[in-house]
């Protein structure tokens, strides 16, 4: 029964076959990432205060960056910086973080823990992620901030370049039937997912960085490509040769576009209840 083709089985995990924490350029792929999201990831995060001694929670902090960054906001607090894998965590050192190895798909923690909690590029590779915001709203304080950051590839479906469409078509089909992720419709429907968990202040933020060969979202582009690439043959995404003319055709010089769109979405847990969501823009 184990090996019928018939049954279903869940995606394996972030981190374990696609974008696997073991592959030599993992770290490189990931610190791209964060040059590319963290300036606008911040520029959220730093206009709202934080009480004194807050407690922070980062769900997926991959290399720490952002997990650093609150750090350095909250030094009389404490930062929880979580990952199903700590390699690249376990080097980071501050005295207001904590670094522990979780998974958000099956373990919580206890209601009113955190007085912000942040999951970046999380949920639109966990099948179950609309279960995800109300059980993260529960561990919120009164008054806490939930914020949730997702990709989408809305922006590659729209583009004049074939090369490039084709590229974020076979990225968004890989990323789906090898993970269960959704980098197209889930982000774009934010802040819908919010709704009806009566979460005051609702807001979003939409970024749609440049993508050139030589930039941030240009390494990214390229790092994540070349690590897909055996999944999309598997896939039928995307040929290996499809693959190397695509990787060439995004890498030469005086090549620019628009990257994937970066969508963010947060509100807050109020002090009082109320029943009506308020969007705050």
């Amino acid at each position: 029964m184990a090996n019928d083709p018939s049954v279903a089985h869940d995606p394996p995990p972030y981190g374990a076959e696609v974008f696997a924490f073991s592959h030599p350029a993992q770290t490189e792929r990931l610190d791209s990432l964060g040059d590319l999201c963290d300036p606008a990831t911040t520029a959220d995060l730093a206009r709202w205060d934080l009480p004194a001694g807050a407690r922070c929670l980062e769900i997926g902090a991959g290399t720490g960056s952002l997990a650093l960054w609150l750090a350095d906001r909250c030094p009389d607090g404490e930062v929880t910086a979580t990952d199903t894998d700590l390699r690249f965590l376990s080097r980071l050192r501050h005295p207001a973080l904590r670094v522990l190895r979780h998974d958000v798909r099956t373990q919580g923690f206890p209601p009113g823990s955190f007085d912000l909690i942040v999951a970046r590029s999380v949920l639109c590779h966990v099948p179950a992620r609309t279960e995800l915001p109300a059980r993260m709203v529960s561990w919120l304080r009164p008054g806490g901030r939930l914020y949730i950051e997702d990709p989408s590839f809305f922006p590659a479906a729209s583009s004049p370049d074939p090369v490039v469409r084709r590229l974020g078509d076979a990225v968004t089909t890989t990323l789906a039937a090898s993970l269960g992720s959704d980098v197209a419709a889930w982000a774009r429907s934010f802040p819908a997912p919010l709704g009806g968990l009566g979460l005051a202040e609702l807001g979003m933020r939409v970024h749609c960085p440049t993508l050139t060969a030589t930039n941030a979202a240009g390494r990214a582009w390229a790092l994540s490509v070349a690590d897909l690439l055996p999944a999309m043959t598997r896939a039928g995404a995307l040929s290996e040769a499809g693959g190397t003319r695509a990787l060439a055709h995004i890498s030469r010089p005086g090549f620019v576009d628009i990257a994937h769109a970066m969508i963010a979405m947060w509100g807050v847990r109020p002090l009082t209840r109320h029943t009506e969501p308020r969007y705050a823009g």
